[in-house]
This record gives C-alpha cells, sequence and structure tokens, in this order.
C-alpha cells in the first residue's frame, strides 16, 4: 500500500511513509550518537590512546575494504524501478561475496607494507581479526536494500542501533577487564555480524547465491559510477591511520579520531539525510521546482539542526573531557573545530552529492570528491610535520575547496544560499571561540 501511494503521488509519499521512515532513521542515529559517544568515552577511558591509536588504525583500514565491498549493489536495488525478483537479490549477494573475498585476501597481502611502513607488528593481529568481517559487512548490504525499498527505516534503525549496543556492551566489559585493543575489535565483530543475521531475518531474505552474467554486468555498471565517487570520497577516513600514524604515532592517530569520531557523532543527523535523500528525491526528480524546493529545505534544516551540537562540544568540550574522557585526551581539542567546520561545510554539500547521484551524475560527485582527497593528503602531509594535529586540522579546512564543483551538476536547478549563509558563518565562528579564549 505504501509503494502504491509513493507511485500515485510523490508529494503524498514524500510527506507519509517518505518522512516518517526519516523520523525513524533520525532517531535512530540520534540514539546512535549516543551510544557511539559512550563507547568512545568508556574505551579511551579504560584502554588509553595508545590502544585506542591501534585501533582505529586497524578499523580505518578494513573499514575501507569493507565499504568497497559492496559495490554499489546495494544502492542499485534500492534504485531499480521493479521490485528486485528473489534471484535478483541472489545474483546481488553472489557479487558483493566474490568481491568481499578478493578485497579480504588483498588486505591480508598488504600486511608486511603496513609493517614496514609503520616500523611496527603490533598493528597486525587486530588488524587481520577485523579483515574477517569484510564479507559480513558487505552481505549485510543485501537485506538492508531490501528494508530501505520498504522505506521500513523504523525496523532497521531498531536493529541497526541494538548491533551497536551489543558492541558498546561487549567491548566495555573486556576494557574494563583490561582487555587492550581486543575489546573494541570484539564490540565491531559482534554488532557486524548481529545486524547481518537481523537484517536477514526481518528482511525474510534467506542468504541465496546465483549467478546471471547480464544482470551481474548491469549491477556492477551502474555501482562503478557510485562505488569509484563514494570510496573515493571514502579514501579520506585513511589519511589518519596512515600519515598521521606515520608522523605521529599511534596517540596522534588517536587524538585525531577522537575529534573526527565526536564530530562526525554528532554530525551524523546528515548520514541520515544522506540515505534518506537517495530514495525521497528519486521520487521528485521529473519535477524541477519542487525538487530544488526539497533539497534547500532539507540543507536548511539540516545546518540548524546539526551546528548547535558541533559548537555545543566545542564550547564545553574542555569540562566534558576532563570529567569523561581524561586529561590525557585534552590534545584532542587543538584538532576539533577545524573537523567540525569540515563536518558543518559537508552537511550542505552532502546532500547535493546524494541528489547527483539520483539523477545519474555519479563521476561528477567522484572528481570533488577526488580532488578533497588530494587537498587533505597533501594538506596533512605538507602541514602535519610542521604543525603537529593542528596541520590536519588545517587540512580539513583546505579539503573543503573541492565541494564546490558539486554545484556544477545542478545548474539546472540552482540552489539558493541566501537563507543558509548567515548561519554557516555564526556556526563556524563559536567552533574557534574556545581556541580564541586559550590564545587570549
Amino acid at each position: 500500500m505504501a509503494s502504491a501511494a509513493i507511485a500515485a503521488s510523490p508529494q503524498e509519499g514524500l510527506s507519509q511513509a517518505t518522512l516518517r521512515g526519516g523520523a525513524f532513521l533520525a532517531a535512530r542515529y540520534g540514539m546512535g550518537v549516543l551510544v557511539s559517544l559512550g563507547n568512545m568515552l568508556v574505551l579511551t577511558w579504560w584502554i588509553g590512546p595508545h590502544a585506542y591509536g591501534v585501533f582505529v588504525t586497524a578499523i580505518g583500514l578494513v573499514s575501507f575494504l569493507a565499504s568497497v565491498a559492496r559495490a554499489g549493489v546495494d544502492t542499485y536495488l534500492v534504485k531499480l524501478e521493479v521490485a528486485p525478483s528473489e534471484k535478483t537479490y541472489g545474483v546481488a549477494g553472489t557479487v558483493v561475496l566474490l568481491t568481499s573475498i578478493v578485497l579480504t585476501l588483498a588486505g591480508c597481502a598488504f600486511i608486511p607494507l603496513l609493517t614496514g611502513w609503520f616500523g611496527t607488528r603490533e598493528l597486525v593481529a587486530p588488524y587481520f581479526v577485523l579483515l574477517l568481517s569484510v564479507p559480513v559487512v558487505g552481505l549485510t548490504g543485501i537485506p538492508t536494500a531490501k528494508l530501505e525499498r520498504a522505506l521500513d527505516f523504523r525496523k532497521l534503525a531498531g536493529l541497526e542501533l541494538t548491533g551497536q549496543t551489543l558492541g558498546l556492551l561487549l567491548s566495555s566489559v573486556l576494557a574494563w577487564s583490561h582487555r587492550g585493543v581486543w575489546a573494541p575489535v570484539a564490540g565491531q565483530m559482534i554488532w557486524q555480524v548481529f545486524l547481518l543475521m537481523a537484517t536477514c531475518v526481518y528482511a525474510g531474505l534467506c542468504p541465496s547465491f546465483r549467478f546471471e552474467r547480464k544482470e551481474a554486468r548491469a549491477m556492477l555498471q551502474y555501482g562503478a559510477g557510485l562505488t569509484a565517487s563514494l570510496r573515493t570520497w571514502q579514501l579520506r577516513t585513511l589519511v589518519n591511520p596512515l600519515l598521521v600514524g606515520k608522523f605521529a604515532g599511534a596517540e596522534g592517530v588517536a587524538f585525531v579520531a577522537f575529534a573526527i569520531r565526536t564530530a562526525e557523532a554528532l554530525g551524523s543527523v546528515r548520514l541520515a539525510a544522506g540515505r534518506l535523500a537517495i530514495a525521497a528525491l528519486a521520487r521528485l526528480q521529473s519535477n524541477r521546482e519542487r525538487f530544488r524546493n526539497a533539497l534547500e529545505q532539507a540543507l536548511f534544516l539540516q545546518v540548524i539542526t546539526l551546528g548547535p551540537l558541533l559548537c555545543a562540544f566545542a564550547l564545553a568540550g574542555s569540562w566534558g573531557i576532563r570529567h569523561f574522557a581524561g586529561m590525557r585526551w585534552m590534545p584532542s581539542l587543538i584538532v576539533y573545530p577545524f573537523i567540525a567546520a569540515g563536518v558543518l561545510v559537508n552537511s550542505v554539500y552532502n546532500l547535493q552529492a546524494s541528489a547527483l547521484f539520483v539523477v545519474g551524475k555519479q563521476w561528477l560527485v567522484m572528481r570533488s570528491h577526488a580532488a578533497h582527497v588530494v587537498l587533505l593528503g597533501a594538506g596533512t602531509l605538507f602541514l602535519l610535520p610542521r604543525f603537529g594535529i593542528a596541520g590536519y586540522g588545517w587540512a580539513e579546512l583546505l579539503a573543503c575547496g573541492a565541494y564546490p564543483v558539486l554545484q556544477r551538476g545542478l545548474r539546472g536547478t540552482p540552489i539558493s544560499y541566501r537563507r543558509l549563509a548567515p548561519w554557516l558563518v555564526i556556526f563556524a565562528a563559536l567552533l574557534f571561540v574556545p581556541m580564541l579564549w586559550a590564545g587570549g
């Protein structure tokens, strides 16, 4: 019935089923913020910066491989106009599984290079164990896509939050038992395994593997552009473990990761918006004016929701870290304002990227993401050895210069920033107020 309503009236579908689903998804991310911050604070208090830095380095590398493993197949399933058949889901599962196995083996082959780059083998064991989650994360995308097609964000939100909470509980117990880096490793593994099993059950999708060359080719052709753009963007997540880890060590990685995870946890509303946008804007793409209005409204609501959260931590972060993480984590505040400003600016362009995916301009998004990663990597390589972890923060701001490339793809539906710009300036200024106080 929901799909029929959407087909009959795009606006009605958007205001009822889609927005209800979006509300549940946003609530899931809101609760996820609390769980994620709680997990991070527990781990940082009990296992310390060094062990946390080792985990962040390992999970950063593995997460990139896991995201590539889906090959854009999950988004392909969501975007199909006709509901996928069981055979299509089986072909999708086969493509993802084969891709996951290849990437897992490639990750193993890189172990000697990583030990040479970092000059230590302490990363090897946790990295190898986490590599085993790559096929799990990849395959989870298939039942997740079925739930998203049905706009069943309420069920999906509950499953994701439950898995995240299970990971928190296990990692907390192990961290309290002084298991060091293995506490977050175990929490991550149980989270992903639970999510795969639960989404399969609730989506009513038993794992099946079939291969049909024509359908597999169609998935990979669509996924090539999507994967190239999204995973090019995700290359930025490798800058901290690889470059910061090389020049500032595991503790430097931990301080930058603490700031990144705090800003991105608070900014996770933009992830919910991005996921919802592909499903919602796809139903408005034939009406240019309605498409533009919906996008502008979503941008404004996202910024005025996100800005106060980021600024609140900037203003109260010193007190919060002292009482909940410990004084040894105070260096994270050096880089937090820069990272939070980057998240705020990204929130403006994140939905525009989703809109470009809907209208089939994946390669333009990829060019913007590639420029962003190059600026971030080059900036970090040049600035971090000279200014410490603050150099990474300056590189984050430098990398924002790549975002305006996205506007080229929306020239037919130009976005107005008149309402948005003053709020961006106010929030960005508030983020750096504590640094000015400290400097004074």
